[in-house]
């Protein structure tokens, strides 16, 4: 069972008054290949691939909860069998040593926080790239909503910088990760369209979003459609061509259909204005 709790420290205001000043904070970019940056700099090492590392990924992607030493120990190695509470906390500390080396047993404030039994980030002490994508994406279609076009533009266009890569891409076969990597892709998809909706730039910007947004989409036929119709609008026939001849063989390949239009389709009233 997860528990749903506060990750924030506790001790965090005794930290304020007896003069410690505001925590040290971690950054971890976790859209993508996993990166850390730590109060100091980056944090990098083999131990990034190792078991410190995959604990890590996990409460990364259990980052809002406290989760049973048990519960990690059966996601991560399910076949650590009873001694899965005791290798977990071995890792926890580990994992502590790594993110901050030089801490001392006796301090009471860690980024990986320890509540009855359960293990997970303190939110006051580390920063994820996901929850900023996350904001940026609400306040952007907050903005969106109240007619602020401009302001959810910059959001949205905030959202999509952000989204260096699927969720933790680097464990692409982690089943617990697996739930979080799709939901941030759907708010990177809706960030897209909602993008592409509003009307682009230019046409170059056009084509951009909506290439991003098919390779997210891989299968959606109308994505794929409007992105195709974009390169020939710009007179890129050869990447059009290209892109539905790739586009055709995936779902001949994954569903055994054939997508419901044509290039010829797509090309004729372009070629009719050549010809007029």
């Amino acid at each position: 069972m997860t528990a749903t709790l506060d990750t924030r420290g506790p001790d965090s205001a005794e930290v304020l008054a007896c003069g410690g000043g505001a925590p040290e904070v971690h950054r971890i970019f976790a859209m993508g290949t996993l990166r850390i940056e730590g109060p100091r700099g980056p944090i990098t090492g083999d131990w990034l691939e190792q078991r410190p590392g995959q604990l890590l990924r996990f409460l990364v992607c259990e980052r809002r909860h406290i989760v049973p030493a048990d519960v990690i120990g059966e996601a991560i190695w399910p076949h650590a069998g009873p001694a899965a509470p005791n290798t977990v906390r071995h890792f926890v500390h580990a994992l502590r040593e790594r993110l901050e080396p030089g801490r001392s047993a006796r301090t009471l404030t860690s980024a990986v926080v320890c509540r009855r039994g359960g293990y997970g980030l303190d939110g006051e002490r580390v920063w994820v790239d996901a929850d900023e994508f996350e904001a940026q994406a609400s306040m952007g279609a907050a903005a969106l909503e109240m007619g602020r076009t401009s302001l959810a533009r910059a959001h949205l266009e905030r959202v999509v910088a952000l989204h260096a890569g699927d969720f933790l891409s680097d464990e692409p076969y982690a089943v617990w990760a697996m739930c979080e990597r799709e939901r941030l892709r759907a708010i990177a998809c809706d960030a897209l369209r909602s993008l592409v909706d509003m009307g682009a730039r230019s046409p170059d910007e056009e084509a951009r979003w909506l290439e991003r947004l098919a390779a997210l989409e891989p299968f959606d036929e109308d994505v794929h459609r409007e992105l195709i119709s974009a390169w020939l609008r710009m007179g890129r026939w050869s990447r059009a061509a290209r892109h539905y001849e790739s586009f055709r063989a995936r779902l001949l390949r994954e569903f055994g259909a054939l997508p419901e239009f044509e290039l010829a389709e797509l090309a004729r009233p372009l070629r009719s204005r050549r010809c007029a």
